[in-house]
């Protein structure tokens, strides 16, 4: 897996697929906009542990569970890993791909 964040946000995302949990009902039981789902999902924000909490809670499972989860459902969704012999080198893709959607945004 790539890095720490993306990790967590991929296993974010993987619950609430299993808990049947749609993006509008999670972001509006833990007072987040979309956008700020998305972040979440894409690692792009650090979740403190109060809300990590949070989180856990409304997908009935432990903050541990999401942090360390290794999901082999994911390989569907993240073929591309595969064609990267250093982790290292799909972290700078993909943080370049989010620096640069960030600033089409801001545009």
């Amino acid at each position: 897996m790539a890095n720490g964040g993306r990790k967590l946000g991929v296993n974010i995302r993987m619950c609430m697929l299993e808990a049947d949990i749609s993006l509008d009902s999670f972001a509006k039981h833990l007072e987040y906009s979309i956008k700020d789902v998305w972040n979440v999902i894409e690692g792009k924000i650090i979740i403190s542990p109060l809300e990590l909490d949070k989180i856990a809670s409304l997908l009935e499972t432990t903050k541990s569970e999401l942090v360390n989860r290794e999901s082999d459902s994911l390989a569907s969704d993240w073929q591309y890993m595969e064609e990267f012999g250093n982790p290292d080198h799909l972290d700078k893709i993909l943080d370049l791909m989010d620096e640069y959607v960030e600033l089409r945004e801001v545009i």
